[in-house]
This record gives structure tokens, C-alpha cells and sequence, in this order.
């Protein structure tokens, strides 16, 4: 008798249960905490990014080299400078294609489709724009480009993610690359 009104007494206390409903939630809302701080830092660094890119490449539009730089260098630099400490300068990458005319951007070099199967096979005459030697899918060149040409400026960073769940659940490997674009044309210097 004693045994079962304990049991009862057991069965209807409510003591313990904000505890044992925490325990389910918690890790569900630590995951999602954690996922915003992330998402934050990598929306940070993404906007930072984009604006030193943007005044990079301003800077590249003019031509100028600081003295004893190349002009990448002079470019990363700038990028740096404008990015602080967020980033480590050694692995930023710093792309650029340049163009003739801005309706080029992203184009195929023209070719002459002659079995009609709608993209370009090997031996197929071409026009070569960029002056490399072979077909491209895009007829910009890589370079600065000179005077009146446009540049395309592409800019990538591997920021490394602090969570180890969120890279497993976005599947990265624990680095989600940030890519910033620019386009701008060169001043007639």
C-alpha cells in the first residue's frame, strides 16, 4: 500500500520538468544560436569584403602602382587595409579578366558551329578575342587590361567556420569561400 501511493505521489509530481524539457530543447537552440553567430560573422566579413573590393579596384582603374609593387600587390594591399584583421591577406585570391567592350563580359569566344550541335568542338573555327591561343568560354583575358578596357575584379576568401556542426550540416568541409565581384572600366590613363 505504501509502495503504490509513492508511486502515484512519483507519477503525479510536476518537480523537474522545465529541467528535463530543457534538456530536449537545448540542443536545438544552442545549434541554431551558433548558426546565427556564424551566418553573422560570415555576413561581416562578406560586407567588408565587398567594399574593399569595390575601392580596390577604383584604385586598379587608374593604373597606379606603388612604388616597388606590381599593381596586384598595390591592389591587395589596398584590400587589406580596408579588411583589417578580419582576414588573413596571405589567403585572399585576387582574379581579373579584362574586356574590350562591357557586352563581352562572360561570353564565348565566337566560333562557327560547324556540325550544328550547339557548343564548340575541338577543330571548330574560332575567333580568338583574348589572344591565348585556344577556344574559351569567356573571351576576357586575364590581366589589368589597359587604358579603356574593362575589368572584371573577382575577389575570394576561405573563411573558416568556428562550428564543426554547421560545416558538417552545409556541407563545406569547414571553410565557406566568400567571393566578392567587381566591374569597372579603366580610366584613359
Amino acid at each position: 500500500m505504501k509502495t503504490s501511493s509513492m508511486l502515484r505521489r512519483f507519477l503525479r509530481s510536476e518537480t523537474g520538468v522545465s529541467a528535463v524539457e530543457f534538456a530536449v530543447i537545448a540542443p536545438t537552440l544552442m545549434l541554431l544560436l551558433f548558426g546565427i553567430i556564424e551566418f553573422s560573422l560570415i555576413m561581416m566579413v562578406y560586407n567588408v569584403m565587398e567594399g574593399a573590393t569595390a575601392i580596390s579596384s577604383r584604385l586598379g582603374k587608374t593604373g597606379y602602382a606603388a612604388p616597388d609593387l606590381t599593381r596586384q600587390q598595390t591592389i591587395i594591399n589596398a584590400i587589406t587595409a580596408r579588411a583589417g584583421t578580419l582576414i588573413d591577406p596571405l589567403k585572399l585570391t585576387v582574379t581579373s579578366k579584362f574586356y574590350k567592350q562591357f557586352d563581352q563580359i562572360g561570353d564565348p569566344e565566337p566560333y562557327i558551329d560547324s556540325n550544328s550541335n550547339g557548343s564548340y568542338n575541338t577543330g571548330e573555327p574560332y575567333t580568338d578575342v583574348n589572344g591565348n591561343g585556344h577556344w574559351d568560354a569567356d573571351m576576357g583575358a586575364s590581366g589589368y587590361g589597359s587604358a579603356n578596357d574593362i575589368v572584371v575584379y573577382t575577389i575570394s576568401y576561405p573563411w573558416p567556420l568556428s562550428t564543426p556542426i554547421i560545416s558538417n550540416l552545409i556541407g563545406t568541409g569547414g571553410v565557406y569561400n566568400i567571393t566578392t565581384h567587381a566591374v569597372v572600366k579603366n580610366e584613359p590613363y
